[in-house]
């Protein structure tokens, strides 16, 4: 297995918070470009959050390409179904993200995120959590995001207020995927918390640390 680079963080250290008030309205936009034939995605993962990190309960909380129904030879896998202009989402449309871009063609936005957590349903226990996370998909060429272009990852509020943008090849140059944060949602609203935990394992990896 892969091997994952770890949150050097103890029991009982918070996070650090941006300083941003967010009332309940709020919605959140992540934007990731690059430049170049490399193949880079944007992942989100609806969790509950009850004290022990945050945890996915089954494949309908994640929001990935990999998880989008298609056929690999002759099995069918994936369990979301695309919309007519290839977008695809979970719980009702509250995340959603945009058609897969093969390679770095746009200017400023290659693959997007939007996130409304008034559309999510409230645990009884703890708070939803969405980590974000942006990778290499591994059959693109690049070995670490150290050998992608202009690679750069933007979170914004829907009104395009700026909550962290990141140089992934300078700033993670030596991972091939990072969880750039996580949108938390609680009753008093929704904020988003800096993180930066570069990864070395695969999507599969990935997802086994919040599983």
């Amino acid at each position: 297995m892969s091997s994952l680079t770890l949150n050097l963080a103890k029991p009982g250290e918070a996070a650090p918070k941006l300083a941003l008030n967010l009332n309940k309205g709020e919605r959140f936009r992540v934007r990731l470009a690059w430049e170049g034939t490399n193949d880079l995605d944007l992942h989100a993962l609806f969790c509950i959050n009850s004290g022990a990190g945050a945890k996915a309960s089954s494949f309908a909380d994640i929001l990935s390409t990999y998880n989008v129904r298609r056929r690999i030879g002759t099995q069918e896998v994936g369990t979301l179904t695309p919309a007519a202009d290839g977008s695809f989402s979970i719980h009702g449309g509250a995340l959603r993200h945009s058609p897969d871009a093969r390679d770095g063609d746009q200017l400023d936005i290659d693959e997007w995120l939007e996130i409304d957590p008034a559309g999510l349903e409230q645990p009884t226990a703890g708070v939803s959590e969405i980590p974000l996370v942006a990778m290499i998909h591994p059959q693109s060429g690049a070995l670490r995001f150290g050998d992608v272009r202009n690679a750069t990852v933007i979170v914004e509020t829907a009104a395009g207020q700026p909550l962290l943008r990141v140089a992934l090849g300078s700033e993670f140059g030596e991972f091939i995927g990072v969880q750039m944060g996580s949108i938390v949602v609680g009753n008093n609203g929704a904020e988003f918390v800096a993180i930066g935990v570069g990864f070395n394992g695969d999507f599969n990896a990935v997802l086994g640390h919040f599983s």
